[in-house]
């Protein structure tokens, strides 16, 4: 199993490095941690390529409410 750093999933998904963040916060995008580094396997990229990449955008067209999460 190949794994690519988040700004890699981010750059072939073109989106931006907050948006994977957001979307593994959230349970969307299944991500490993390697010491102080999360990182995606090839098989999740491809996969969420294959599905198409839930932006705020897409989620608004299928009537969803955008991704949020909360800090603090």
């Amino acid at each position: 199993m190949a794994l690519k750093s988040i700004q890699q999933a981010a750059n072939t998904w073109g989106v931006s490095v907050y948006t994977v963040r957001r979307l593994a916060a959230v349970g969307l995008v299944r991500t490993v941690r390697v010491g102080r580094r999360r990182l995606v396997s090839e098989s999740e990229i491809e996969r969420i390529v294959a599905m198409g990449v839930p932006t705020a955008a897409t989620r608004a067209k299928a009537g969803q409410t955008p991704i949020r999460t909360r800090r603090g």
